[in-house]
């Protein structure tokens, strides 16, 4: 059987689409893409609400499975096209440590981050409160704070190979180093993200201009 390659909808802007981009680039996984979200609409239509009734992207059709949510998607590609590889580990304890940094990434430090980008890059300067966005960067610092001790102890995120959540908070952290704000020096966090800024798929699909 002709396997099809893997379809993505997903626009180039979003942080969880080039989640999905950066780990396809790395692991070869060819794929095409529909932009869908923001200007391109799409995730609205009633056959995206079919795929995925959150109206968000990513969604990815791997030859008839569909499935959303970033980083499930990505644990999926990881176990399914990646044997081997250390994105995602298979022992059940190094996998466990991914998946306690990708949930921290998903509720702590992308909701710490969140108010600041939008606050920064998707709203217009004569919109913005810049008194709560002056606020919201203590929480972020504290959150980096956290990372930054986690680093200490090791080369990635979740131990001494790269994975899943190094993808995951090296597009958070290159979201923080490029807004317009004052940031405290973490000599262990600068360090993994510039080496984490040096894979093939942040190269291609995680450094374009904020938006």
């Amino acid at each position: 059987m002709i396997m099809k390659k893997i379809h993505i909808w997903g626009r180039l802007n979003s942080i969880n689409a080039q989640k999905v981009f950066w780990l396809c680039e790395d692991l070869h996984i060819e794929f095409d893409r529909t932009n869908a979200g923001l200007e391109f609409g799409v995730n609205k239509t009633p056959t995206y609400l079919e795929m995925n009734p959150n109206g968000l992207v990513p969604v990815i059709n791997d030859n008839g499975f569909i499935l959303w949510e970033s980083h499930s998607i990505l644990r999926y590609l990881a176990k399914n096209y990646g044997a081997g590889n250390s994105y995602y580990p298979s022992s059940s304890a190094e996998s466990a440590k991914v998946d306690q940094w990708l949930d921290w990434a998903n509720t702590m430090a992308w909701p710490a981050m969140r108010p600041l980008f939008f606050g920064w890059i998707r709203t217009k300067p004569e919109n913005r409160n810049t008194l709560e966005l002056e606020n919201a960067r203590a929480p972020m610092t504290a959150i980096f704070r956290i990372l930054n001790e986690q680093l200490k102890k090791s080369t990635w995120v979740a131990g001494e190979t790269f994975t899943l959540a190094d993808i995951t908070l090296a597009l958070i952290a290159y979201r923080w180093f490029n807004l317009p704000i004052e940031r405290e020096e973490f000599e262990h966090l600068d360090a993994w993200f510039k080496n984490a800024t040096q894979k093939p798929g942040f190269l291609k699909y995680g450094n374009s201009p904020l938006t």
